[in-house]
């Protein structure tokens, strides 16, 4: 199999509407329960947003370290 950037961003691109389809998920269930998405909690009492939020970031970080041209 072969990787090049073109199907990295591709893939990268895909992966951060995956992220946001999560995102919308939280945000729906927050409304469910009353709560801003930011404050919702896991069933272990952990943050749902913030591992959304660290994998978009490096998503985009990903994105970027693409586009640099050497």
């Amino acid at each position: 199999m072969i990787i090049n950037e073109d199907i990295l961003r591709r893939d990268t691109v895909q992966l951060i509407k995956e992220i946001d389809a999560q995102i919308e998920e939280i945000t729906h269930h927050a409304a469910i329960a009353g709560l801003p998405r930011h404050k919702l909690r896991d069933a272990n009492g952990n943050w749902a947003m913030s591992p959304l939020l660290l994998a978009k970031a490096q998503a985009y970080a990903s994105l970027i370290q693409l586009q640099v041209k050497s």
